[in-house]
């Protein structure tokens, strides 16, 4: 039987000594509420486990110019309560306090929910539509930052390299002009694994009631979380009214239509994306509330 070492690194130092050993069965451990019971998995053990539990100076939350930096150990708990996530980052608060139990939340960690790439992860949603930059560390003690987008490839799947390891994420601040909304649809109200989630971030004029700098954030429908192009277009330059909402909504059916033809679960989204999509518009708190004329 093959045995696992396990390494954990409490510097950067330590950090890239032990990437440098990384082979392609090596995995990061950070919250550990999806890898363990991954790697319990039949043909899932891993020759080399670096635990990054023991680093504490990969968890803060930073104001740095215009830039929010977030360490990738900071946990959803932490991300919660954080004063400047709350301040220019709110759909990241959101999503953060929508991420499973309490008990996770203690545990699990923005890095990790990233790393794992799954199609579900509130925290890479809110962070797609942040227009965030992922930093790495590799082996040799290169730091990489490239935007998120290139980086979630598909479904367990991302650009990260054996013994590359993300370390920070970074995002422009919010300003007061600026609003921001997150939410989810699930198979039950609490613990919930998202079916279809949803972040936006609009900029306002109060003055001009129109909307700019629309970015619409979907996960869970498709192979990872994305930017739907076509839909902030529609939304740009638009005014803060129903009609917006309405088309909001329809976009983001029809973003579900293009994402999933043929699925089993289309009929489903289809539908559930026009409630969703008035629950995060309503959300922004920009309009009076609307909601959807069901047909």
């Amino acid at each position: 039987m093959s045995t696992t070492d396990v390494v954990a690194p409490a510097t950067t130092d330590e950090l890239v000594a032990a990437l440098a050993r990384a082979t392609p069965m090596t995995r990061l451990l950070a919250g550990g509420t999806d890898l363990v019971n991954d790697i319990r998995r039949p043909g899932r053990q891993t020759d080399l486990l670096i635990d990054l539990s023991h680093m504490p100076a990969l968890s803060y939350v930073r104001h740095d110019g215009d830039m929010l930096r977030v360490g990738a150990m900071t946990t959803f708990t932490e991300l919660q309560a954080d004063p400047l996530v709350h301040e220019h980052a709110f759909c990241l608060e959101r999503a953060a306090s929508q991420v499973g139990s309490a008990q996770i939340r203690n545990v699990a960690t923005i890095g990790g929910n990233v790393a794992n790439a799954s199609p579900c992860a509130d925290g890479a949603t809110a962070l797609v539509a942040l227009s965030a930059e992922v930093t790495t560390l590799d082996g040799s003690g290169h730091r990489a930052t490239r935007p998120l987008r290139d980086v979630l490839l598909g479904s367990g799947r991302t650009a990260l390299t054996d013994g590359e390891a993300i370390v920070e994420f970074a995002f422009a601040a919010l300003g007061n002009e600026h609003r921001s909304a997150f939410a989810k649809i699930g198979w039950r109200t609490a613990v919930s694994v998202a079916r279809l989630s949803m972040a936006l971030v609009v900029r306002f004029d109060p003055v001009a009631e129109v909307l700019s700098e629309v970015r619409v954030g979907l996960g869970a429908v498709g192979e990872t979380a994305f930017r739907d192009a076509v839909l902030e277009g529609l939304l740009e330059g638009r005014p803060a009214d129903e009609e917006s909402a309405r088309i909001l909504a329809e976009g983001c059916a029809d973003a579900v239509r293009r994402s999933i033809p043929g699925r089993y679960s289309l009929p489903y989204k289809e539908r559930a994306a026009v409630g969703l999509a008035y629950d995060a518009w309503n959300a922004l708190r920009i309009c009076p509330p609307c909601e959807p004329a069901w047909g």
